[in-house]
């Protein structure tokens, strides 16, 4: 008897993104997807080379979204529970560093590429909560009401110096290593992803971005732009990009917006 093909229950929030590639960078290694229907939301920024980077963010962004929509797809009430969601984004992760290490055996010029990630999935039960996966320092953050709150912590050489007390956030953000990563999807890189779940209030509001964004604005310009246009998340994504450029957009930069749906 034939049945009838599963259709992904609809989020209540919706992901809108733009992309740069700044005004100092030729091309631009960032990535990101959107997939409104299932809830589900990565950006990616990709290191090694003008090639490597665009090919490593691409893959990820792509091994990640497959393997989530594959299991959504196949065990829909499963999948998407709360007690399976680390076992899922871990292994999603885990086959998109798969994905970079098999590219990299049949092209071995591309043995230094990497990406950072960080997704945000969307879960329905038993409470509506949003799943932060991340490796790297692209960042998640949360709006809720008039406060920005960083959901993320970089994996990073300057965020472990300001966990271990030998330099202060200020000093972090303008210090001379602050490029540096400790986690990553590459040959090199522990690439072992934090994941938490984060319960929400109706109103909230997620950004997902590279660090071509964060260390060109502030944490209060960031929320001001938001704040300005939450209601129009293109426009706010655009804005963001824009103030970054006009700072002296010195990387690429990546935006997405996770609203509500206001109908």
């Amino acid at each position: 008897m034939a049945t009838s093909p599963i259709t992904p229950r609809h989020p209540r929030w919706t992901g809108t993104g733009l992309s740069h590639p700044g005004l100092v960078r030729t091309s631009n290694q960032d990535a990101f997807s959107v997939d409104n229907d299932r809830g589900l939301w990565i950006v990616a920024d990709g290191m090694g080379g003008y090639i490597g980077g665009q090919v490593a963010s691409a893959l990820a962004v792509t091994a990640i979204m497959d393997h989530v929509r594959s299991l959504l797809t196949a065990a829909p009430r499963e999948a998407d529970s709360r007690s399976h969601v680390t076992t899922v984004l871990t292994q999603a992760i885990s086959t998109a560093k798969s994905a970079l290490q098999a590219r990299i055996a049949n092209e071995p010029n591309l043995k230094s590429m990497g990406t950072t990630v960080v997704t945000a999935w969307f879960l329905p039960d038993p409470e509506p909560s949003m799943a932060i996966a991340h490796v790297g320092d692209s960042r998640a953050y949360r709006i809720r009401g008039t406060h920005l709150e960083p959901i993320t912590t970089d994996h990073s050489l300057v965020q472990q110096l300001v966990a271990e007390g030998h330099i202060t956030p200020d000093q972090a953000h303008d210090h001379p290593k602050r490029n540096v990563i400790t986690r990553a999807l590459g040959l090199n890189f522990s690439s072992v992803p934090d994941v938490a779940v984060h319960p929400l209030n109706p109103d909230d509001v997620f950004l997902l971005c590279t660090d071509g964004l964060t260390k060109m604005l502030s944490d209060e310009e960031i929320l001001a732009i938001v704040l300005d246009s939450k209601d129009a998340p293109e426009k706010a994504c655009q804005l963001l990009i824009d103030r970054a450029n006009g700072v002296g957009g010195l990387d690429n930069t990546t935006a997405l917006l996770i609203t509500p749906q206001t109908k």
